[in-house]
Formats: C-alpha cells, sequence, structure tokens
C-alpha cells in the first residue's frame, strides 16, 4: 500500500514538473525586427544601416529589408533608400536556424558584447534584433566584429556567430550588401525606391518608432528617412568664354566620376584653330585641374564652327562645380 502511494506522489510531482515547464516554454515568435548598423573606416559615409522585418506564416516567411545609406557629404546630402522584399519557403525557425530569440540567455550575451573592448575593432556590425516573448518586448544585442567577417576566426562566440550565419543569408536573399555600395555616387542615377514608399514599415522608420534600437549608432533612420526628401544636388559644367566666337554645334564634357570622388573642380582654359570644314584642330588645353583635361578635349573635338571662320583661332574656358552645400553658403 506504502509503495502504491509513493509511486502515485512521484507521478503527481512528475506530472505537474511537465506541465509547469510545458507552461513556462517560450513559444518561437512569428515577427521580428532586426537593425544592424555596418560600420567600416572607409569612406564618406563610415556606417550603412538597414532594418530587416521577419513575419512567418507557417512554412513560410516574409523579409522585408530596408537599407538607409547616409549622405557621402556636403556635395552628396541626401541619404539613399532601397526596400528589398522576398519570401522564403520555410520557417522563422529555419530562418533563425532554430534558435528562439526569446531564449537567448542574457548572461552569455553581455559576456560575448565584452570581447569589443578586446583590440582595436576597424569595422562590424551592431546588432539588434527586436521581439515580443512572453514577457514583453525583448532587444538582443550582438557585435559583429570584422575579425569575425573577415577572417574564419575559431573563437567566435556562440551567438555572434549565429547572428553572422543570419545575416549572411538575409543577405543573400535580399540581394543586399551594405559594403558593396560606392563610396560616392557616381551616376545620375534614381534611389532604388522613392522614400514615398507606402511600405508600413517604410512609415514606422519615419515615425522614429524604430530609432531606439539604433541608440549607439551616429545616425538614426528617422533623420535618414528626412534627409532622403532632400532635392539633389548636381555638378554643372558651363562654357564660361569662348572667343571670338561661340560654336555652332558644342559638346557638353561629362564631368568623370574619378574627379567627382576627389573633389575636383574649377576652370579649364583651351585654344583651338577652326578648320576649312568647320572642325577643331590643334586642340590645347592652357590651364586648369588635370583630372579635367581630357574630359574637355573629347568634347570640344566634337565642336563645330562656321566654315566661313576657317583659320580663326579660339581662346575658350569651361567650367567645372561641385554644387557642395559650402559653396552656396560662401
Amino acid at each position: 500500500m506504502r509503495l502504491v502511494i509513493a509511486i502515485g506522489f512521484i507521478l503527481v510531482i512528475n506530472g505537474t514538473s511537465i506541465a509547469q515547464r510545458h507552461k513556462n516554454k517560450e513559444p518561437f515568435p512569428t515577427d521580428i525586427v532586426i537593425g544592424r548598423d555596418s560600420f567600416i573606416d572607409i569612406g564618406p559615409p563610415f556606417n550603412y544601416y538597414d532594418l530587416t522585418f521577419l513575419h512567418s506564416e507557417g512554412e513560410k516567411t516574409d523579409v522585408e529589408r530596408i537599407s538607409l545609406t547616409p549622405p557621402a557629404d556636403t556635395c552628396y546630402p541626401r541619404a539613399e533608400i532601397a526596400i528589398a522584399h522576398v519570401s522564403l519557403n520555410e520557417s522563422l525557425s529555419s530562418v533563425l536556424q532554430g534558435t528562439n530569440p526569446c531564449t537567448v540567455p542574457e548572461k552569455a550575451l553581455k559576456a560575448e558584447l565584452k570581447r569589443r573592448n578586446k583590440g582595436l575593432v576597424f569595422s562590424g556590425m551592431n546588432v539588434s534584433i527586436q521581439v515580443e516573448c512572453k514577457g514583453g518586448v525583448r532587444v538582443i544585442r550582438a557585435d559583429i566584429l570584422d575579425r569575425d567577417i573577415f577572417d574564419a576566426h575559431p573563437n567566435t562566440p556562440q551567438y555572434t556567430a549565429w547572428s553572422r550565419t543570419l545575416f549572411d543569408k538575409l543577405d543573400h536573399a535580399t540581394g543586399d550588401h551594405p559594403w558593396d555600395k560606392p563610396i560616392f555616387p557616381v551616376t545620375e542615377s534614381a534611389p532604388a525606391v522613392r522614400p514615398t514608399s507606402q511600405s508600413v514599415a517604410l512609415q514606422a522608420i519615419a515615425d522614429g518608432k524604430f530609432d531606439g534600437i539604433f541608440s549607439n549608432s551616429p545616425d538614426r533612420p528617422s533623420a535618414l528617412y528626412r534627409m532622403a526628401q532632400n532635392v539633389p544636388r548636381k555638378p554643372f559644367i558651363e562654357l564660361t568664354s569662348s572667343e571670338p566666337i561661340r560654336p555652332t554645334e558644342s559638346v557638353v564634357p561629362v564631368y568623370p566620376p574619378i574627379a567627382r570622388a576627389a573633389r575636383v573642380q574649377g576652370t579649364v582654359e583651351f585654344h583651338l584653330t577652326i578648320g576649312s570644314d568647320g572642325s577643331t584642330n590643334d586642340i590645347a588645353i592652357d590651364t586648369g585641374p588635370r583630372m579635367l583635361w581630357q574630359a574637355v578635349s573629347d568634347a570640344i573635338a566634337k565642336w563645330k564652327f562656321s566654315t566661313d571662320d576657317s583659320g580663326k583661332i579660339i581662346h575658350g574656358s569651361i567650367r567645372f562645380g561641385l554644387n557642395c552645400a559650402e559653396e552656396s553658403k560662401k
């Protein structure tokens, strides 16, 4: 009889324990937001930001990536916004490699963050994962350092390595690789999407709802959103003189991309002789920034003058300007 009672007592205790563990088990989330500040010591810009929104429905996960790139400097004062949206044929649990963000130990995360204080860090990724857990909203912080990215580092901690692998997957899926962007914009192409897109996530960014994720970064997503509304400044090229006559047909030089990136501007002076057919002969550059010489020569070689002016020598000048913000203040 005592044995039966004892066995019954044990079963009750075990059953209660199992039920309690089941009750306390953290369910896998269906929505998470991941903020990333990718920083590098080559720029400007030195920081590239993105927010990735993951929403799971069964065996499918929708991924929306919104990237925000700060302006390079006052010559390019417009931030850029790009949006990528893909659907993955796998559950969020699979995307996250079976790791539930709600169950990641805080103690382990704090220990991993201390690595940043050991040795110099020139580039890396500041990661924040925002997730709704049973106890409320939780933000998981991780630092992916340059030694984790550019070297196969055997000592990369567990959750840092997990974050790095996750980003490799999401970057590949969205086609968005922050450090592959050019340091300086060298074309007049429009941004990938207009910042006025009706994306719910983008509107939340504009309203500052995710600024707190980047509290330790130099920029805030809402501020970058506003900067994306700026009218882009465009470099200008103008024919400032052509004496004693101007061409009947002229071609404007192309501003060399390398000259724009190097912030080269100024006036190029030249002279040429009008040929018997009105074409330009004996082109020579007299003064001006050397990085602009070839562009001027290539352009004026296509100019045409009246055949009545054959043999005349033309002295001219062409001005290149970057139209930077500091210039407008002078």
